[in-house]
């Protein structure tokens, strides 16, 4: 019992600590700006399905509030006819109506709200999915324009080295065999810079189908990217106090338990009332009464039953399942973006050793001091340092931006529906 005090003490604490170094981060670079990523998902086909599920989780609430029993309007007009007597004409009228009892209505009622809320967390989980696929389509483009772009330089670098050799072979100063290197090393290059060109092409026009509007400019310089403010274990907890899967999951379980209790309720068979008024013999003798009917349980009401309850299991089982899954999601992508930062630093180091080392290699082939081999080979490591250090400080920012998405930090869904209620209204005329 200390122990859960102590706990519902700390957690608050911990929320506010988390919220704090959740507020200290800054919009990730390299984004679009968030208004126009709002609008982006917001037009998607899946979140807009989700969010007509939630009108269609009200049409079922008010659904089951109303319950599935109409009255009954009954008529009979007969004529009585007795041997060697007079004739009757008679007639009835009834009306009657099934009444859910035992608490059936409450637990109707019941799984309607859970219904609505499930269809919420479906539209906030769609939302968070989506800003998932954005991301990673959009750092996926900058990747591939930035690596075209890098490419080009490169291609046009081992030009200009071709272009000095060739000057050199033909005043006699350099072997065939190096012109032939340096021709092939520029080759080799352009023909890598046409292979990303064309993945660049095809990434920015699948952006374009995905996300109609969107304009990626290929990045001309990287940020730096920023370190993580708070430790793995408090952004994982900030993740899961708002993982939207994690709450359609629990939603499910609940709404499984609802429904097991309401088909342990339909164990008991719902009465029909009514009223009846009847004239007999031609009006001389008129009757008032009640009706009531009630179906005898048996065997599929049981078996009904025992499905509920099954189901409610399955429910449960899927709930711990998710939650084991979210808790292993929300460490892993802040422990991703902690060592993303770390391995973008050791790549910017190996980067700019490699870097220097050409530069001593450059110069000692200009005084004749090394081979032109040597030196191509130096350039060729830089160059992969270089573009390793570049994928290294991409996969960091990307994941510093996925760590603040999943943490409801940036695009968050509840904004987006504040900004949509103040948009002004469409009415749609009828078709």
């Amino acid at each position: 019992m200390k122990a859960m005090k102590l706990f519902s003490f700390a957690w608050p604490m911990l929320a506010v600590v988390v919220a704090a170094s959740a507020g200290a981060q800054e919009y990730p670079p390299l984004l679009p700006p968030e208004g126009a990523v709002r609008n982006y998902l917001n037009q998607l086909p899946q979140v807009q399905a989700a969010r007509n599920g939630i009108e269609l989780g009200q049409a079922n609430a008010s659904r089951l509030g109303a319950g599935p029993y109409e009255w009954t309007v009954k008529g009979t007009l007969q004529q009585r006819r007795e041997r060697a007597g007079p004739r009757y004409r008679e007639n009835e009228l009834a009306v009657e109506r099934p009444v859910r009892w035992f608490g059936k209505a409450d637990k109707d009622r019941a799984l309607g709200e859970i219904g609505v809320t499930l269809a919420e967390h479906a539209l906030a989980d769609a939302w968070h999915e989506a800003g998932r696929a954005f991301l990673k389509n959009w750092f996926d483009t900058l990747r591939n324009l930035r690596a075209a772009a890098r490419l080009q330089e490169q291609a046009d670098l081992l030009g200009q080295q071709a272009d000095v050799v060739r000057k050199r072979y033909k005043a006699g100063d350099a072997p065939r065999v190096e012109l032939m290197l340096a021709e092939t090393e520029r080759d080799r290059a352009l023909g890598a810079q046409r292979q990303a060109a064309l993945r660049a092409e095809r990434s920015v026009a699948d952006l374009r189908v995905r996300y109609p509007g969107i304009a990626p400019q290929a990045p001309q310089q990287l940020p730096a990217p920023a370190p993580i403010a708070g430790s793995a274990s408090e952004w994982q907890q900030r993740i899961l106090a708002e993982n939207h899967e994690l709450l359609l999951a629990r939603a499910q379980a609940t709404q499984g338990k609802l429904s097991a209790e309401r088909a342990a309720l339909d164990r008991v068979p719902d009465p029909t009332i009514g009223v009846r008024i009847a004239q007999e013999r031609d009006s001389q003798e008129k009757i008032v009464g009640l009706t009531l009917s009630i179906p005898l349980s048996g065997t599929l009401r049981r078996a009904q039953q025992d499905a509920g309850l099954a189901q409610a299991r399955i429910a449960e089982d899927r709930a711990r399942q998710s939650e084991t899954k979210a808790q292993s999601d929300a460490i892993s992508t802040a422990m991703n973006a902690e060592s993303a930062y770390e391995v973008w630093q050791r790549l910017e180091q190996v980067a700019r050793q490699t870097e220097a080392n050409t530069a001593v290699v450059s110069k000692a082939y200009s005084l004749g001091e090394a081979p032109l081999g040597e030196l191509l080979l130096a350039r060729r490591q830089s160059l992969d340092a270089v573009a390793s250090a570049e994928e290294g400080r991409f996969d960091a920012l990307e994941a510093y931006a996925r760590l603040l998405l999943d943490a409801h930090v940036i695009w968050d869904e509840q904004a987006a529906d504040s900004q949509r209620d103040a948009a002004p209204t469409l009415t749609r005329k009828p078709l």
